[in-house]
């Protein structure tokens, strides 16, 4: 089922003369699945819902095959949306040394998409440990942070944007929860606020969105339905983090929303990072993690802000939070760790029971000159 399937049959009455309206027969025009040789595949979790990239002018698809594969000649199949044509074929042969770009196009060939599918080696080398928010590009109508690094990957962040778009509660980048700010410490930084989500958010149980920031990725087919699931939390690293040390700005919200009142509680904001093994049955750990306090068996260790330091302050605050690994019990595998079957995330969120959709609106945290130090 497509996103605004999902979306229209939970609003259902709210919606019901659009869902009517998206249900005509033979109007759609999606890649559901890309079939490539499961041999060459270094991992099974592909997201065919990524937002419009202005860049490549096309919605991107991102697989990871295995090093060796070789790119300049492979045929993936499709499966589409019944009725669907696809141009390039399915089971054609193309060079994947640079993105493919394909057009799908809809039974009653009223409708059009296209795709830029590219291949590409798991990385070999580590994403930039310095982090200071200096650089976003435009993705729909909100900002997607990046950080490049001499010698790095490029480490693209997620955030709760993209389905806070659903609500049409942000007409311009700066109106999103999470965006940026040029009251950092030098230069620009991130902004996290939590907001009302109107009637629409309402109507579907999810009536606030807290800013938020992590290393992962936002499945927004998920949201509507287990939220939790949505933040796949994590990527590789190659090395031992022993500290999370960054500055932050914090006011939060002058009233606290939960169980469908305002209360007289007060919000605070959250910083953690997670450091975990992957393996066949693991690949990332997901939002989950937070309402199971940080108990998972993958998990290595995890470095987290003390609540009684969460204070209020109108001046940068230093904070410094060690990798705790002696409460999970767990030592570094180093030809483990040398291989990338270990991941790293960072969460930051502007209410700290955002993920059950609770917290003040108005709540502000800024993050600046955040650091992973690594051994």
């Amino acid at each position: 089922m497509r996103l605004k399937d999902l979306l229209t049959c939970t609003i259902g009455i709210f919606l019901c003369t659009s869902c009517i309206k998206d249900e005509a027969p033979n109007a759609e025009a999606d890649i559901e699945k890309c079939i490539l040789p499961a041999d060459i595949l270094s991992g099974t979790e592909i997201d065919y819902n990524l937002p419009f990239d202005e860049s490549l002018n096309a919605y991107p698809i991102y697989i990871e095959v295995n090093n060796g594969t070789d790119l300049t000649a492979q045929a993936p199949t499709f499966e589409l949306t019944p009725g669907a044509t696809i141009n390039p074929a399915s089971g054609t042969t193309h060079n994947f040394t640079k993105p493919v770009r394909y057009t799908t196009t809809s039974e009653d060939g009223k409708w059009h998409r296209t795709y830029a599918i590219s291949l590409h080696y798991p990385s070999t080398t580590n994403i930039p440990t310095s982090f200071h928010f200096e650089t976003v590009k435009k993705v729909s109508n909100y900002y997607v942070f990046y950080e490049e690094a001499p010698g790095h990957a490029t480490l693209t962040w997620a955030s709760g944007n993209q389905g806070f778009a659903l609500t049409g509660g942000g007409n311009s980048p700066e109106e999103y929860p999470t965006t940026i700010s040029s009251e950092g410490r030098s230069g620009n930084c991130l902004k996290l606020v939590t907001h009302t989500t109107g009637d629409l958010g309402n109507k579907v149980g999810k009536p606030i969105a807290a800013g938020n920031l992590f290393i992962g990725k936002f499945e927004l087919l998920n949201a509507l339905g287990d939220a939790l699931a949505a933040t796949k939390f994590g990527t590789t690293f190659y090395y031992q983090p022993t500290k999370l040390t960054g500055y932050y700005k914090y006011k939060a919200g002058p009233k606290f929303y939960e169980n469908g009142e305002y209360t007289d509680r007060k919000d605070v904001f959250n910083i953690y990072a997670l450091f975990y093994e992957k393996d066949d049955k693991v690949q990332t750990l997901d939002g989950h993690i937070a309402t199971n306090n940080y108990e998972h068996p993958n998990m290595v260790a995890l470095a987290i802000i003390d609540q009684a330091d969460a204070v209020e302050t109108e001046e940068w605050k230093r904070f410094e939070l060690p990798f705790d690994y002696e409460r999970f019990g767990k030592t570094i595998d180093l030809e483990k760790l040398a291989k990338g079957q270990y991941n790293i995330s960072i969460i930051l969120s502007a209410s700290k029971n955002g993920d059950e959709f609770k917290g003040a609106p108005g709540s502000t945290l800024l993050i600046d000159d955040l650091e992973i130090e690594y051994k």
